[in-house]
Parts: C-alpha cells; sequence; structure tokens
C-alpha cells in the first residue's frame, strides 16, 4: 500500500474544523501530521478536535510535512502560502485565493517559482458526477446557460461574520459558480454586473466561444442552499445540482486528486485558474462599487 501523504494544515476556523480538516485526517490516502495557527488558543482548540498535534510554529509544520493546506482568511492566505511554496510543499489552497488580484497572483507565482503544484478548494471540482455532465456539455456544445450560487450563509451561523459581511457574496461564493460556468461553457472574457454583494448579484457573462450565461450571487437568501448549473443547445441540453453530492465520495476525491498533484499531475483546480477567476471577481466587484 502506497504510504499516505503527509499534510499539515493551517488555520482554525470553522473550515477547517468541519471540513479540510477532517476530510484529510480520514484518510486513508492522506495523514494530518498537525495544525497551526497565528492563535495559538484556537490552534490547540481545533487540534483537540481533530485528534492532532499543535504546533506552536509554521517552521514545525513545515518540517513535518509533504503538503500544506489552507483553510485562513483571503488577506493571510499570500504570506502563508508563499511561504509555505519556498519550503517546497504541494499546496492545497482556500478560495479565494487572496483578498485582491496581486495577492493571487503572488501564490501562484511563487508556487511556479518553487517548481510546486498547486490544488484549490473548488469544492464542485471534486464531485465524482462533474465528468459526465462535463461530457454532455462539450457534446451538446451549448449556447447559453445559467448558473447560481444561492444560500443563507450571512443570516448567521459560522461564516456570517469577518470578511465575508465586509465583501459579500461575490468574493466568497463567485469563485465557485463562475468556475463551473467556465467548466461547461469555456472560459470567461466579459462580464456585466449589477447588484449588491451583500444582497443579490447578477451577472451576464460572456464565453470565449460567444456563448453568453448568466450567474446569481447570494448569501442572505432564506432558503435552502443550492448551487445549479444549466446549460443548452440545440442539440440538448444538461444540468449540474450541487446538492446531489455524495460528500462522501467528494472527501475521498479530494483526498486522491490531492496525492496525484504531490506526484506530479495538473489539475484544473490549480493556482493559475484561481488567479483567473480572481480577476473577475475583481472586475465584478469593481462595477458593482461603480
Amino acid at each position: 500500500m502506497t504510504k499516505p501523504l503527509a499534510v499539515g494544515l493551517i488555520g482554525a476556523g470553522p473550515w477547517a474544523r468541519t471540513m479540510t480538516g477532517p476530510v484529510l485526517a480520514a484518510g486513508p490516502q492522506t495523514r494530518l501530521t498537525g495544525l497551526w495557527s497565528p492563535t495559538a488558543a484556537h490552534a490547540q482548540d481545533a487540534a483537540t478536535a481533530l485528534d492532532v498535534p499543535s504546533f506552536h510554529d509554521l517552521d514545525t509544520l513545515l518540517d513535518s510535512c509533504e503538503a500544506v493546506a489552507f483553510a485562513v482568511t483571503p488577506a493571510a492566505q499570500p504570506a502563508l502560502a508563499t511561504r509555505a511554496a519556498g519550503a517546497g510543499k504541494t499546496l492545497l489552497l482556500e478560495k479565494p485565493l487572496a483578498d485582491d488580484v496581486d495577492g493571487a497572483r503572488a501564490i501562484a507565482d511563487a508556487a511556479r517559482d518553487a517548481g510546486v503544484r498547486t490544488l484549490v478548494m473548488l469544492t464542485y471540482r471534486f464531485d465524482p458526477r462533474l465528468p459526465a455532465f462535463l461530457a454532455e456539455a462539450a457534446r451538446i456544445e451549448p449556447i447559453g446557460g445559467r448558473g447560481c450560487f444561492i444560500s443563507g450563509a450571512f443570516l448567521g451561523g459560522p461564516y456570517a461574520l469577518g470578511w465575508r459581511l465586509e465583501r459579500g457574496a461575490v468574493l466568497d461564493i463567485g469563485p465557485h459558480v463562475l468556475d463551473m460556468l467556465e467548466a461547461a461553457m469555456g472560459d470567461i472574457v466579459a462580464v456585466q454586473a449589477a447588484g449588491d454583494p451583500l444582497g443579490w448579484v447578477s451577472v451576464n457573462c460572456t464565453h470565449a466561444s460567444g456563448a453568453t450565461s448568466s450567474a446569481s450571487m447570494s448569501c442572505r437568501a432564506a432558503t435552502e442552499s443550492r448551487t445549479e448549473v444549466e446549460i443548452y443547445s440545440p442539440r440538448g441540453a444538461a444540468r449540474y445540482d450541487g446538492r446531489a453530492v455524495d460528500r462522501e465520495a467528494r472527501a475521498d476525491r479530494i483526498r486522491s486528486d490531492l496525492v496525484a498533484v504531490a506526484r506530479g499531475a495538473d489539475h484544473p483546480a490549480n493556482a493559475a485558474r484561481a488567479v483567473h477567476l480572481q480577476e473577475l471577481v475583481a472586475d465584478i466587484e469593481r462595477q458593482l462599487r461603480c
């Protein structure tokens, strides 16, 4: 049996405790070596919950692992990720990469210069059902489509605070819905946006093929969380429903894909793609400010 990939975790917030940490600790493809956070008390609490060591300094964490997973704020990720890249570690990055395009580019540049590979937590990319949807999308050659990510996350709970309430839905969930539209319909080359990032945002997207799509984003809707993509053409239609994801199967794919990337494989959810998504997010936010 192949030795599990040793992964260190940076971050001790709700995502580290409920998603990234448990997924990596479950194995068997990965082994969580421990956790580090700038706030020692938070790190100890999260490490105890995950039953792994809490490291008192970042260098000790880096020495313990082959890959580093991040569950930190967008503002904090660039400095930490560039340091981990400099130490030669494979990076499992959060989306968005940063709170601005410069920070996102700094991560991608550091990974490229260090020769390390990256994987980004665009979670729908790890749904085992996705390849069938994308194959159908390629077959029918869409002329148009729509995507949405709608939830009530900003109405209360562990994610209704900090940068999410300051910047809103576009920075938080925009990378997901934009990435899914691009996966199905090709790169987005222009966006036209309207709305309020703390309320509801509507975006018209033009794809490189000439096809167009619309994206709706909100984290202040009192409804069940839903992520959907629908595409249409004269040859047919296809639909992806993110609510139907098998969470265990997705977790298994995250682990196996991280191991593959660490061993040299390419992956569509990488830092270069995340920089492109960050540029789209920045354009949308700029238009909304105007």
